[in-house]
């Protein structure tokens, strides 16, 4: 079984990674929320709901403490890139030592007059994605959960455990995780491509 959700493939998450401005605020926030997702595959509702204080060092590594969904909490060790970034974001957001404060914030106040910290909410995430989607010219269908998708597929081809990749994606069954599993699907290989006449 294989679920319907798309993936990136390994060219376009790179450059969905980085098509985001690298000096503005709004573009390292969007580079931040894409790292997060494609090189940690946290849920877009992990991602909204993240503090600050969730960057820390554990055992020499950088790590997110994340709220899974059920309630549980995991801290997991992310890549490096995703750390770099998440601080090149906070550094020019100006709010990294707001410890108990939102990681990833509006950029402006809505129309509800509320204040700026405030975390965004997870529509917000799967907007982002799609924009940057947009602008690297992929059309409709990918989404924040593409990212997950992503990261599972490239987590186990590049040899990751099953176990390890399923703790990372918060899943309490094996069977979930094989679900965003795209290995199988070589769209290049396809028997149609050898039926020219």
């Amino acid at each position: 079984e294989q679920g319907t959700t798309l993936a990136f493939s390994k060219a376009q998450a790179n450059k969905l990674l980085n098509a985001p401005a690298p000096d503005t605020v709004e573009g390292l926030r969007d580079r931040a929320i894409l790292s997060v997702g494609l090189q940690v595959g946290f849920r877009r509702a992990e991602i909204a709901s993240l503090s600050v204080g969730d960057l820390h060092q554990n055992r020499g590594y950088d790590s997110l403490r994340v709220a899974r969904k059920g309630g549980r909490h995991d801290a997991l060790a992310i890549h490096p890139q995703t750390a770099q970034r998440l601080r090149a974001y906070l550094e020019k957001a100006g709010h990294g030592e707001d410890i108990d404060g939102p990681m990833f914030r509006p950029l402006r106040r809505n129309r509800k007059g509320q204040e700026f910290r405030r975390y965004m909410d997870p529509d917000a995430i799967d907007r982002v994605v799609r924009k940057y989607a947009r602008m690297i010219g992929l059309d409709r269908g990918y989404s924040a959960h593409s990212m997950r998708a992503t990261f599972i597929t490239t987590a186990l081809e590049n040899g990751a455990q099953l176990e390890d990749v399923q703790k990372a994606a918060g899943h309490r069954d094996p069977s979930t995780t094989k679900l965003y599993d795209r290995r199988g699907y070589n769209p290049e290989k396809a028997a149609s491509f050898f039926a020219t006449y």
